[in-house]
């Protein structure tokens, strides 16, 4: 046989070789997969963004799983999303039969070591985002408050989800950095049960994501129930471009960059992540499928439907924040743990 020609069979071998491998991968996970039942954990009490999110892609990613496993929601809403991070990190199975979603505030509770976290943010696996999620501080109007100035002058009562979450960090870095008088009330199951709470006028301001008042309390905004007084960003948000940012509030390099670090999680999003020690192969799959559902055009079709709002948030882009949160200089921590006191 010419040389040629020999070179020619082995690099056809060399394919077929190839092609068998991830045929035979390809398999193994559907396989795992067929008649299984993928469990979401939510970070929150149902009703929230994050249960909604996870509900309307479940069908999707169905779709598009190898082997069309069931994908089914386990609200675990508590301790300001510690309580699933937990869980995820050290109960749930490591096959790939347990995701998660949990809050944009869980990386940096880690850092600040808020009481009860047992997980490393850095070793979950992120699978990619919907939302690169914006808060707002934001109160009910008949209670004379308007501005920042006004909450250094008067108690602004606020709910909270845990002292992991952004419900309680973000007032009282204000308080720390700007000598507000937030008073912050813990207990409640997520930022549905806030909101709920801010209707019965148990308190009267919410801290948190701007797009869940869009998707689930909108009369909150076409009736000018409620005003707007700091942005809690790293910039300005595009639909309140007049309303500042707390950054842009506050005095001194180190109060600026304790927020930035606290903000930064908002790009993180409405994340979806594996515990670690989830099986490479199912990782990728489970990637994958994530990509496809958020791009289906039904999926689409029903995110604006509901007015939720749909930003892509990529898995690097995830772990990388997570990174820059994990590795965050001490002093800065050291600053915000006094903050939070």
């Amino acid at each position: 046989m010419r040389q040629g020609a020999r070179i020619q069979m082995a690099a056809v071998a060399a394919v077929i070789v190839s092609f068998s491998a991830g045929t035979a991968a390809a398999d193994a996970v559907a396989d795992f997969y067929k008649n299984k039942t993928v469990t979401i954990v939510v970070s929150a009490g149902p009703g929230g963004n994050h249960s909604n999110y996870s509900l309307l892609f479940a069908p999707y990613w169905k779709k598009y799983m190898p082997g069309h496993p069931t994908f089914i929601i386990q609200n675990m809403g508590g301790a300001g999303g510690t309580k699933a991070a937990n869980y995820l990190y050290n109960s749930a199975p490591k096959d790939g039969s347990y995701i998660g979603i949990l809050l944009s505030d869980t990386p940096l509770a880690a850092r600040i070591r808020t009481t009860g976290v047992k997980y490393d943010p850095s070793k979950f696996q992120f699978l990619g985002g919907a939302d690169w999620t914006r808060s707002m501080f934001t109160v009910w109007k008949g209670h004379g408050i308007n501005s920042m100035e006004d909450v250094k002058k008067k108690e602004v009562i606020c709910g909270s989800s845990g002292k992991g979450s952004q419900t309680y960090t973000f007032p009282k870095l204000a308080n720390h950095f700007l000598g507000t008088k937030f008073k912050v009330i813990t207990g409640y199951r997520g930022m549905n049960s806030v909101d709920a709470a801010v209707d019965r006028g148990e308190v009267f301001c919410r801290v948190g994501v701007y797009e869940s008042i869009v998707a689930i309390r909108p009369h909150w905004l076409t009736e000018k129930k409620v005003v707007h007084i700091a942005a809690a960003d790293l910039e300005r948000l595009p639909v309140e471009p007049t309303i500042p940012t707390l950054i842009e509030m506050v005095q001194g390099e180190d109060a600026k960059a304790v927020l930035r670090l606290f903000f930064s999680g908002g790009v993180i999003g409405r994340a979806w992540l594996t515990p670690p020690g989830v099986p490479a192969d199912r990782l990728a799959a489970l990637r994958d499928a994530f990509q496809k559902a958020f791009n289906d055009p039904e999926a689409i079709a029903g995110m604006k439907k509901r007015k939720m709002h749909h930003e892509a948030v990529t898995w690097q882009k995830q772990q990388e924040t997570v990174q820059y949160i994990m590795t965050a200089p001490d002093r800065l921590l050291d600053i915000a743990k006094t903050a939070l006191k």
